[in-house]
């Protein structure tokens, strides 16, 4: 988020804002000393990791830190910046993946894992209400996994379609493991498989009655919290993206 004495200031684009932030030097006047931009936005997600995205207002914020609400704005302009600058700060730092044993296949799959771990220490991030990865840890996250597959023998477009999908597919299997927790942890507490056994009839859902008689979603009530985990699912389908990948591109340069 830049220096820990800025003061917000120029354009109120969402992109100005996350880049800008930290050209100030500290001495800039206005803000009162000690208060900065990073302490803002820390102390929201803070608030975000606690009690969720829908709790955090400049409000809230003000009060955590012992300031008008009205002082905020010195740092940040609006509620919509906040949020960006939530999302790009709690997104922190991509793993070194130069230092991962292996080739690009293991450098990808230590990419998404670490990208799972972010979602999974910070769950609000599934339901902000963000806009364009162009935050400069978010642009950090897409430079290290470009650089994993720049050699791997796709083209640019392939090279940014595999980036979007790989960070589609970690992001909505991660929101689908949190939207599957809260009802593991009702009172009423039913697993998945006892819920899909319930309506789910062979005249109406005859390949999905077959994966259920076979026992695919048998998980006890008790155990369903871990069951809520789409994390093997996700592992599962990096693994068979990556050996298509290794075919596809072993396929083009046979065929010259």
């Amino acid at each position: 988020m830049g220096s820990d004495q800025t003061q917000w200031g120029g354009g109120s684009s969402t992109f100005e804002f996350l880049w800008r932030a930290g050209d100030r030097p500290r001495n800039s006047p206005g803000p009162r000393p000690g208060l900065s931009t990073t302490q803002v936005v820390v102390t929201a997600i803070a608030i975000a990791d606690a009690e969720g995205i829908d709790a955090v207002s400049m409000q809230q914020v003000a009060k955590r830190l012992e300031v008008t609400p009205m002082s905020l704005y010195r740092y940040v302009p609006s509620k919509n910046h906040l949020v960006e600058a939530m999302f790009d700060e709690a997104s922190g730092a991509p793993p070194g993946l130069e230092t991962v044993p292996g080739g690009w296949q293991a450098r990808v799959e230590a990419w998404v894992t670490a990208l799972w771990g972010r979602y999974q220490a910070h769950p609000w991030m599934l339901r902000a209400p963000v806009s364009q990865p162009i935050g400069p840890n978010q642009l950090a996250w897409l430079e290290a996994l470009l650089t994993v597959i720049k050699d791997v023998g796709l083209t640019y477009e392939e090279m940014a379609s595999l980036t979007l999908f790989l960070t589609g597919a970690t992001q909505g299997l991660a929101r689908i493991s949190a939207d599957l927790a809260p009802a593991a942890g009702g009172d009423d507490l039913i697993s998945f498989g006892e819920a899909l056994a319930a309506v789910a009839g062979p005249d109406r859902f005859p390949t999905l009655s077959v994966l259920l008689s076979a026992g695919t979603f048998a998980v006890p009530a008790a155990d369903a919290g871990a069951a809520t985990s789409t994390e093997p699912n996700l592992t599962f389908g990096l693994r068979q993206l990556i050996e298509g990948i290794e075919a596809y591109v072993a396929t083009r340069a046979e065929r010259g």
